[in-house]
């Protein structure tokens, strides 16, 4: 199974629940992960030359959910990686300056797996002051997508073999 890149899963997740925000996230998709995850994060009126500042993004979906699933794809990531590997980390990114750096991406899920992760993006986004209505249909979109590609893990999962889609 392939990783999912967190920014194809930002770009479905706003497909779904707001398209209107789908020319932010093309425009946002044509700088690399270590430009738009700052940008995005930064708080206060900036000159931005996305041709608008942070107030006019605070109340879209489309950073809420690229921040918080990046911060979940970096989560998986240390979690998969031993200390070992951890201190060779800047080995390895000093031996790729210069170039492109890696979207961010997320791996293929159980679904119990799935179940912690929707947990988590509830806990993530009621923290950043989304209703809980409203977070929960972000999480559910979410959890839907990357479910596409979950495995239902040793013995089916805890409510036996998952059904083919």
């Amino acid at each position: 199974m392939a990783l999912a890149a967190v920014r194809d899963v930002v770009r479905d997740v706003v497909a779904e629940l707001a398209p209107e925000e789908l020319p932010l996230v093309d425009g946002l998709a044509a700088y690399d992960d270590s430009v738009v995850v700052p940008k995005l994060r930064r708080s206060g009126r900036r000159r931005e030359p996305l041709g608008f500042g942070w107030g006019e993004v605070v109340g879209l979906m489309t950073p809420v959910v690229w921040l918080v699933l990046d911060q979940m794809a970096e989560r998986l990531a240390d979690t998969a990686v031993d200390g070992a590997v951890k201190k060779a980390r800047g080995l390895r990114r000093w031996l790729r300056r210069g170039r492109r750096p890696a979207a961010a991406t997320i791996p293929p899920l159980t679904e119990g797996q799935l179940a912690t992760l929707r947990q988590d993006l509830l806990d993530q986004l009621k923290q950043r002051g989304l209703e809980e209505q409203a977070a929960e249909q972000i999480v559910d979109a979410i959890v839907r997508r990357l479910a596409r590609g979950a495995d239902p893990g040793p013995a089916g999962g805890p409510d036996g073999p998952s059904p083919a889609n």
